[in-house]
């Protein structure tokens, strides 16, 4: 697999080699000048592996990036997604503790991790910022835990697809179809769930008219009231169960 650099403290040799540019996306701009330089990725191409050392800062222009963890049995645990407009991750420590791989055609920007920090220590506005970054993370990482210790089946699904749309519109995103581009085994796997019981509740949903589906990753969100009830009913005891009530308690396997 392609990394995106070799040397530690080396900046990525594409990155240089595509020129620089001066802006982040718009809910991210930060006003002092920072050489923000390009790159583009294909589909399944890491931005870092876990272990790599920590050079550089990375926000996603477009496309869309999935995070995962290899576990010591040699799983693979997705641990999140990221879209346009999104830091990929603020980690501590001189290492990744998980790697970055794009799921679609991505574009990301990047700049070393010394001299954005030493642009952001002159702009408190921009620290404060960077401050919700860190927020919203760590939000979602215990609507996780809630979702994979309380919420059925549907609940996670609902409760994934609120997320989706929230983040889209966040990022004021054209249109009311949502990308939802990764495989139904991430999802899977990020929401401990199979792939069986993640198709069945998207078929379900959508005979339900709460989602209308096109292509192969747009989804509209047809009755948000509905899809919110789902995601907050949490059961007496929760399992990875299918629609039929069927005990399928082993989540998706991923091939990283």
């Amino acid at each position: 697999m392609n990394r995106l650099y070799g040397h530690a403290n080396e900046p990525p040799a594409g990155l240089r080699s595509n020129g620089a540019d001066r802006t982040l996306p718009a809910p991210l701009e930060l006003d002092c000048s920072v050489p923000w330089s390009r790159r583009k990725l294909a589909p399944r191409q890491h931005i870092f592996h876990q272990g790599d050392e920590q050079t550089h800062v990375y926000v996603v222009k477009s496309g869309f990036v999935r995070l995962y963890s290899l576990l010591s049995n040699g799983r693979c645990q997705v641990i999140g997604f990221k879209s346009p407009d999104e830091f990929v991750a603020f980690e501590y420590g001189a290492k990744h503790r998980f790697s970055a791989q794009a799921v679609t055609a991505t574009e990301m920007r990047s700049v070393p991790t010394a001299v954005f920090f030493a642009a952001a220590s002159g702009d408190p506005q921009f620290l404060l910022k960077l401050y919700n970054v860190a927020c919203e993370d760590l939000s979602r990482a215990h609507d996780l835990v809630l979702t994979i210790a309380k919420r059925d089946a549907e609940g996670s699904i609902a409760a994934f697809m609120l997320e989706v749309d929230a983040r889209a519109a966040a990022r004021s995103a054209k249109g009311d179809f949502v990308s939802l581009p990764m495989l139904r085994g991430d999802i899977g796997n990020y929401l401990g769930l199979t792939n069986e019981t993640v198709s069945r509740i998207f078929t379900h949903f959508k005979k339900l008219r709460l989602i209308e589906v096109r292509g192969r990753y747009g989804i509209r969100l047809l009755d948000r009231r509905a899809l919110r009830s789902i995601s907050e009913h949490i059961p007496s005891d929760r399992k990875s169960m299918d629609l039929e009530n069927r005990w399928l308690p082993r989540p998706a396997t991923v091939l990283c």
